[in-house]
């Protein structure tokens, strides 16, 4: 190509510092092209090697500032026990996230609005929170009323560990619901002391891997 062996002569008669500015005044749209093709196929890359893993289980954790996420103790005695790959499979345990809607008025709190997000957009598949903070959590329709057919098989395996929450009907009568399983004895907190006054688990109203959720419960409660 004859431009090109023109282009290496000009070249070559420059020094290292006029190439450069040579190259750039007449080759920046080329290059600017492909820095941006390469960015676009990075991406690409990228998304589809994450888009390959199946969705398994997403827990959101409130209230906590233990480290349970990706990487920790907690996190792989769970992969171990659940026979979960990491690379085809995607658990994320979401931590850091901080409100108490027994104690506070929650409105503008981020955390609450992210978390509300997360449930909303069927992403999060249960949460994880002191007692109260789940019971009151419930009251706003979040939480899988545990009655529901979908959670048969886990109410009736942990019947006693329910814990309900209240709220008045159309009618003005007060119902109960069941929205949680008390947690308070189980490895989070004898072996990890994620939580100081105990904790429950609620499942989210559209919860898209309830037997993962499941699969979590009996790890939590190995034995009890």
């Amino acid at each position: 190509m004859e431009w090109l062996k023109q282009e290496r002569q000009k070249l070559k008669t420059m020094t290292p510092a006029k190439q450069l500015e040579y190259i750039w005044q007449y080759y920046k749209l080329w290059l600017c092209g492909f820095a941006a093709l390469a960015a676009v196929l990075v991406y690409t890359g990228t998304s589809i090697a994450s888009a390959v893993k199946d969705n398994y289980l997403y827990l959101v954790f409130v209230g906590t500032y233990a480290d349970i996420g990706e990487g920790s103790a907690f996190y792989k005695d769970f992969l171990s026990f659940s026979g979960t790959d990491p690379q085809t499979q995607s658990v994320i345990f979401d931590t850091g996230n901080y409100f108490n809607m027994a104690e506070e008025d929650v409105t503008g709190n981020h955390y609450f609005e992210k978390v509300t997000v997360l449930i909303d957009s069927r992403t999060a598949d249960a949460l994880v929170m002191e007692p109260d903070n789940l019971t009151a959590f419930g009251a706003n329709g979040r939480l899988m009323d545990l009655s529901d057919p979908r959670a048969r098989l886990l109410t009736d395996q942990y019947a006693d560990r329910l814990i309900t929450t209240s709220f008045t009907d159309e009618q003005g009568q007060i119902q109960n619901i069941p929205v949680g399983f008390d947690i308070s004895d189980s490895i989070l907190m004898t072996k990890f002391n994620l939580y100081a006054d105990g904790c429950a688990l609620g499942i989210s109203s559209d919860a898209q891997h309830i037997d993962a959720v499941g699969q979590f419960l009996n790890y939590l409660l190995q034995g009890r």
